[in-house]
């Protein structure tokens, strides 16, 4: 997992070349402005855009294709993050998601607020959408293939 604020992003380049890619399409779109849907933004990656009101965050959830890259454009929310190794009850596995009702160990805590992106790799449990202190987040949600 990666924790920062976007204008750092190109300094992980060398760790993911898909993050130039990422930072030339925030450079060029005006995140706040961008309708909520999905958009190509290279090849292998992807983007939704989504708004909504945070609440109780449900399940953690695993992706076995993509890497994740989530980044709040306005507003904020927790996103509690554990490794693969420590969740249980697996619901099972569809496209690209799995979700777990369980764990056995203290998840960690992230503040997903503006202006800053969590990059989640496949053996990152995550569970997004924990209400923080707004009452909306507007969040991309980069999926990297593999």
């Amino acid at each position: 997992m990666i924790y920062d604020t976007i204008k750092n992003l190109k300094n992980y380049s060398a760790f993911n070349p898909a993050f130039d890619a990422i930072a030339k399409f925030i450079e060029e779109n005006d995140m706040k402005a961008l309708e909520c849907g999905s958009y190509e933004v290279a090849e292998g990656i992807k983007v939704g855009i989504d708004e909504y009101q945070p609440g109780n965050g449900g399940d953690f959830e695993a992706h076995r294709e993509f890497n994740d890259l989530q980044y709040a454009i306005s507003g904020g929310e927790y996103i509690d993050v554990l490794p693969i190794e420590f969740v249980t009850e697996s619901t099972g596995y569809n496209p690209d998601i799995e979700f777990f009702k369980g764990q056995t160990e203290e998840a960690a805590r992230i503040a997903l607020s503006e202006g800053t992106f969590a990059f989640l790799a496949p053996q990152d449990t995550h569970k997004p959408g924990i209400k923080m202190n707004s009452d909306t987040i507007k969040k991309a949600v980069f999926k990297i293939k593999i």
